[in-house]
Formats: structure tokens, C-alpha cells, sequence
């Protein structure tokens, strides 16, 4: 990244000084009034949106973020700085305000607000400004960029101006245009909608568990991005484990059927056998089937074959019953 040094004498340098000391130390508690060329509209309506416009020197953005702000952290800024402002660092301020009146749109100039921040444009080509809204805002501070505090009503939109305050420099500076890119810092978080069937209840009760802690209000559940394992423990249901991933700023849809603690069992056998269970014919389809704690008999009649199993079935158990009906080769000499 490229630094510029300023062309400023050193009488100049002091008048700088001076001048930025006393806007510093003016930060102004009560409603200040001033005028803006322009004011540029910057609706940040979706979670994914980056906005770039064009903004010079005198003009005004006015910054609006989305309706739902669960996942947003804060607000970015990247701004690219023409040569000439960058050589005459120091130049330009760039100044954000909070109780603005009116409320800024593309047909008013005129403006009064209470300023809360004011900083110059570097000697760089570049500068991110973070504004975070949000205790969750994530990102680290770097020398590449600056981080101010939001308004306190920031939700009405974020108002930020751009201004000269060094005298003696070229008139060129007063047309220079900085591109500026917006878009929203989104938290590294996500949601989990978790639905269980059937419901809890006095007489059958079931606890759920994220990455092994108790979890009470689960069917909307913020949480980190990555993998989560979930467990739903139960003395009348059978205990489930899932495992899922959260990704940022999105929702996570699970499902759990809840299934019975009694045994199960699952029949598998050639086609045309004949099964009985218990001494009553069955449907061997594959798919398990509930059955009384105990023990059970299984029959398996195929042609002349026939074959009995016993089975002492246990509450939270599920059973497969497998009839293997095999050949073998041999080679005599």
C-alpha cells in the first residue's frame, strides 16, 4: 500500500495542527447545522448486499441497514482514495453524526446533527472503516483500518460526510471523487429450527441436548457456525443423536421422530419363504416393527426347509432376524 508524503511547509503543517486540534476539541455536544452537496443514498437491504457509489468531497452518505438485524454485526466501509487527496493527507475529514433533522433523503442539503466522530483521510490509497453495531462484531483491528462507534440511533440509518478542512490546497481536490463500498458484517452465527415428534409431556418427557449441554427453548436456537451434535435423552423414547452444521446468517432445519423404547424387529428372507412369528404369519418386508418385551419365535419355511430362532426382546433394542439360503461349490477329483 502506497503512503504519500505531504507537499505542506512547515508553516503549514502547524496551521494543520492547529486546525485539526481545534475541530478534535469541538466535537460538538449540541445540534450543529451545516449544508452537503449531495446526499447519497446507501439502502443496505439484504444480508449479502455490497452497495459501491461515488462520493466527492462535499457530499453526504447516508446509510440504511436491513429490517432484521439478528445476524448483523456492523457496518464496512472500503474506500478508495484518489492520489491527490492521498498526497494531500490529511485534507479531508470524514465526520458521522447521530440525531439528524430531517431525516436524510436525496431532496434536502440542509442539515443539523450532533457530531460523534471525526477523523482526516490518510496519506493511502485505501481505508476500511468498520462500524459495529453489535457486541458479536467480530472483526480485528488492523493498521489497514479504522474503527468508530455507531450512533446511538443508528437504526434510523448511519449518516456520514465528507469535508475539506485544510485551506491552500489545489482546486483539482475539490473534484475528486472517492468510490466507496458498503456492505454488512454479518455475525458468525446461525440458527438451528428443531422440531420433535411427538411432543414432551408430563407422562413421557425427553431432554435435548446441543454439544452436550442442556437446552431448554430449542425450537429456534442461535449457535456458532460449524458442526453441533444434538441428543434427545428419553426413559420413555428411544435417545436419538444427530450430528449438523450451522452456517452464518442462515437456518438450519432439523426433524426428529421420536421413536418408542419398545423392541423392535426387522425380518429379512429370500422371496416365497414363509414366515411366522410366534406361530402367526408375518410380512418379512425389512423395515423393523414393534414387538412385546420377551421372548419370540421366528419360523422360516422355504420348500422343505424349515428353520426356527428365538429372540428375548429388551425395552430401547432393536433386532434383525437374517435367513441366508447359500451354495457351495466343490471340485472332486
Amino acid at each position: 500500500m502506497r503512503n504519500f508524503l505531504s507537499p505542506l511547509t512547515k508553516k503549514h503543517r502547524i496551521s494543520l495542527s492547529l486546525c485539526l486540534l481545534f475541530f478534535a476539541s469541538h466535537i460538538s455536544l449540541s445540534a450543529e447545522n451545516f449544508r452537503v452537496k449531495t446526499l447519497i443514498p446507501l439502502p443496505l437491504t439484504g444480508l449479502e448486499e455490497k452497495i459501491t457509489v461515488s462520493s466527492s468531497i462535499n457530499d453526504a452518505l447516508f446509510i440504511t441497514l436491513p429490517n432484521d438485524l439478528t445476524y448483523v454485526s456492523g457496518i464496512e466501509l472500503n474506500l478508495k482514495i484518489p492520489e491527490e487527496i492521498a498526497t494531500w493527507r490529511d485534507s479531508v475529514a470524514y465526520m458521522l453524526y447521530e440525531n439528524m433533522e430531517p431525516l436524510p433523503s436525496e431532496k434536502s442539503k440542509n442539515y443539523s446533527g450532533d457530531r460523534v466522530h471525526l477523523d482526516t483521510l490518510p496519506g493511502k490509497l485505501s481505508l476500511t472503516i468498520h462500524i459495529p453495531i453489535s457486541p458479536d462484531f467480530s472483526i480485528k483491528d488492523s493498521p489497514y483500518s479504522v474503527k468508530i462507534q455507531a450512533p446511538k440511533d443508528f437504526q434510523k440509518g448511519i449518516f456520514l460526510r465528507f469535508m475539506m478542512v485544510m485551506k491552500g490546497v489545489p482546486e483539482s481536490l475539490e473534484n475528486a471523487i472517492l468510490e466507496i463500498t458498503a456492505k454488512p458484517v454479518l455475525k458468525n452465527l446461525g440458527a438451528l429450527s428443531l422440531t420433535t415428534s411427538p411432543a414432551s409431556t408430563d407422562e413421557k418427557k425427553y431432554s435435548v441436548f446441543i454439544d452436550d449441554l442442556p437446552v431448554q427453548d430449542y425450537e429456534t436456537k442461535m449457535l456458532p457456525t460449524g458442526e453441533h451434535h444434538l441428543s434427545v435423552v428419553s426413559d420413555s423414547y428411544r435417545n436419538e443423536l444427530r450430528t449438523f452444521r450451522i452456517e452464518q446468517a442462515k437456518t438450519t432445519t432439523l426433524a426428529v421422530q421420536l421413536r418408542g423404547i419398545e423392541p423392535l424387529l426387522k425380518i429379512l428372507c429370500p422371496k416365497n419363504t414363509q414366515v411366522f412369528l410366534d406361530g402367526e404369519p408375518t410380512n418379512a418386508s425389512g423395515e423393523a416393527f414393534l414387538i412385546s418385551q420377551g421372548e419370540h419365535a421366528v419360523k422360516f419355511i422355504l420348500g422343505d426347509y424349515e428353520i426356527v430362532k428365538t429372540i428375548s426382546a429388551i425395552n430401547g433394542r432393536t433386532y434383525s432376524v437374517n435367513l441366508n439360503v447359500d451354495a457351495t461349490i466343490s471340485e472332486e477329483e
